[in-house]
């Protein structure tokens, strides 16, 4: 199995815009000491419960608990709010599930998707072993659940790429159905500012060539009118 490096812990939450955004980085299991550094379900409750903004998470996460996993998916597909997963690094394993919650799903360019089955270690005789065995093999009809509601893929397609390991590149992920759309990382706004300037300077010279032109036409009517005698010249000519 390949191993994902290991991801700084952050876990934030902020309001920004109306929208509540909360990042979300490294790995995905259930707290058992308060100064543990995971991404956990309950945290996760604690944080949205009651929340009717926008939200807005920030995904960077090589994975985890397959439960916690789950436990946070179905918590995220039953919040009353719209629910966007940008993922900013990797969403590996276990945070593909956080991946397939969300009602908009938006890669970052350079991103990646990593899933695979479930895995664990055990020990004992043919009987554990066994045991362990259905228990692996229940737990991967229920990710594959998941992805198949997520993506569309067929059962057979997504048990490949399970098997394989497989990993998708931000492109790979949009046209699988894994996420909905690439962000495309552009000069910040240097195209809409040079189109603003352009049109700043057309819409200031029509004003200005409107302004000498209004001036042109006022002065020509001036000239255009007779002059008028004041007063006293017309009685003194008798005019």
């Amino acid at each position: 199995m390949t191993k994902t490096k290991n991801v700084p812990f952050q876990f934030s939450n902020e309001l920004v815009e109306g929208k509540r955004v909360l990042t979300l980085s490294g790995n995905i299991r259930k707290k058992y000491w308060s100064d543990d550094d995971v991404i956990d379900a309950k945290s996760i409750r604690e944080t949205l419960d009651g929340v009717t903004d926008d939200i807005t998470i920030k995904l960077n996460s090589p994975g985890g608990d397959v439960f916690e996993g789950v436990e946070i998916y179905n918590y995220l597909k039953d919040h009353p709010s719209k629910v966007t997963v940008e993922v900013t690094g990797v969403a590996a394993s276990a945070a593909t599930f956080i991946l397939s919650a969300a009602d908009e799903a938006i890669m970052n360019v350079g991103t990646s998707v990593m899933i695979h089955e479930a895995s664990t270690f055990t020990w004992g005789n043919k009987q554990d072993i066994q045991k362990t065995l259905n228990a692996l093999e229940t737990i991967d009809d229920s990710i594959l659940s998941i992805y198949s509601q997520k993506t569309g893929q067929t059962t057979d397609q997504l048990e490949t790429w399970m098997r394989e390991e497989k990993w998708f590149t931000a492109e790979e992920a949009v046209e699988y159905g894994f996420a909905t759309e690439v962000k495309k990382n552009t000069e910040k706004n240097s195209t809409d500012s040079k189109e603003n300037i352009a049109e700043m300077v057309k819409n200031a010279v029509a004003e200005a060539m409107s302004l000498n032109q209004q001036a042109v036409t006022n002065e020509a009517k001036q000239e255009s009118k007779p002059k008028q005698k004041s007063l006293i010249n017309r009685l003194t000519k008798g005019a």
